[in-house]
């Protein structure tokens, strides 16, 4: 059946709008390749990724001109992206965007290149990916595209808890639309606004915790402070970051001082904390000297230290020292903080960094993904998990692969 053209415009609008349900009802039943292709995108719209990539390929195989067929392509592609693997995905999002280019379709070129970035966000590589954006802002664009960009400039910057960056992003997002409206974009700039105030962790300062959200978070690492930071096992001073995920026995004596200060904690209830110990002895006081003096030594250059006091060990630091938790207790939560940062993690890879075992971390991984927050991809060895494609891998990106006649 050959879709008319009343239909395509009415169908196009309402997927702009982000009404599939109305965008279906006028083109559901269509087999054409433009039918197809609004049909595939009102089903990513609802998040029926397989009946998406069901009617997109099929789009691509009816498809006869080479414009319809690249976009098809194009669109497979970021379906791709939100279920599988991101490196190839990378890849094909690279060569279908100048595939795009040299066909004269600058706007879905443009709109890959921002997949090509959300790729870089799931491989950890926060930089590549806003260098990629950074490329699409310097080429002329409709406004639309604009904001897209500038939003996922805003998702880039939640990704590395720089949640000013994120609403000067947002800012210029909505300016791009000022006398262009997109309700669909609109809602998402809405959305990632009220993430940007949603607590995601908790602040222990001079013994009072709060919840705290990423502009939170942000204040407490910019420097002014001494942060030991429970969620990513680090420690921050300054310009001065120390890993520890790796050194889990060194990060628990930091955490239980941190905690404390400014007071002193005895040393038995510190070898008690740090080592597990039920029944501290001899053995486990000679073990907690020698810990402590490399985590004096590793704590070089942080203007801080743990001291001998009295009858146990005090951190002594020129600057407030401010400790920062995950919102809960749960395993969950920590394993859900280190997934905001973007990245494709393994369980093995979130659980060293969470301090839990790899067992511990599957289960809070299984629980995250059975929520839907979060994605799994790939097999054996190499399976990964990431955050649920935020609006850097929006489906609306499918918007630009819509047919203009």
């Amino acid at each position: 059946m050959v879709p008319s053209a009343p239909a395509i415009l009415v169908a196009r609008n309402a997927l702009a709008a982000g009404d599939p349900l109305r965008a279906l009802s006028l083109i559901g039943r269509l087999d054409g390749a433009h039918g197809l292709l609004l049909r595939g995108i009102a089903y990513a719209q609802l998040g029926d990724l397989e009946l998406a990539y069901e009617s997109l390929a099929a789009a691509e195989a009816q498809a006869e001109a080479p414009h319809a067929r690249a976009r098809a392509r194009a669109a497979l592609v970021e379906i791709a992206l939100n279920g599988g693997d991101p490196a190839p995905a990378a890849r094909n999002a690279r060569a279908c965007a100048e595939e795009l280019a040299q066909l004269g379709d600058a706007r879905n070129a443009a709109m890959l290149r921002l997949v090509m970035a959300r790729a870089e966000v799931l491989l950890g590589r926060l930089g590549e990916a806003r260098h990629v954006v950074e490329e699409v802002l310097a080429t002329e664009l409709p406004p639309d595209i604009v904001a897209l960009a500038c939003l996922a400039q805003a998702e880039i910057a939640v990704r590395a808890l720089a949640a000013g960056e994120a609403r000067s992003a947002l800012t210029r997002a909505r300016r791009g639309l000022e006398g262009a409206p997109h309700p669909l974009l609109e809602r998402a700039l809405a959305a990632l606004e009220r993430e940007l105030l949603v607590p995601i962790a908790r602040i222990l300062r001079a013994g009072a915790p709060r919840d705290a959200d990423l502009f939170a978070i942000e204040d407490v690492s910019r420097g002014q402070v001494l942060l030991v930071d429970a969620c990513r096992k680090l420690a921050l001073s300054g310009r001065a970051a120390i890993p520890l995920a790796r050194r889990p026995v060194l990060f628990g004596l930091l955490l239980v001082l941190g905690r404390a200060w400014p007071a002193a904690v005895a040393r038995r209830d510190l070898a008690t904390q740090a080592f597990g110990a039920h029944r501290v002895n001899e053995s486990h006081l000679a073990r907690l000297r020698v810990e402590i003096g490399r985590l004096r030594k590793l704590m070089d250059g942080l203007s801080a230290e743990p001291i001998a006091s009295g009858d146990g060990y005090v951190l002594s630091s020129k600057r407030d020292v401010v400790v920062l938790l995950p919102l809960t207790d749960e395993d969950s939560a920590r394993v859900g903080f280190l997934l905001a940062d973007g990245a494709s993690w393994s369980a093995r890879g979130l659980a060293e960094h969470a301090g839990i075992s790899k067992r511990t971390a599957q289960r809070a991984l299984a629980a995250l993904v059975a929520s839907g927050s979060v994605v799994r991809a790939g097999k054996g060895n190499g399976v990964r998990y990431a955050r649920l494609g935020g609006t850097v891998a929006s489906r609306m990106l499918l918007l630009g692969l819509l047919p203009t006649r």
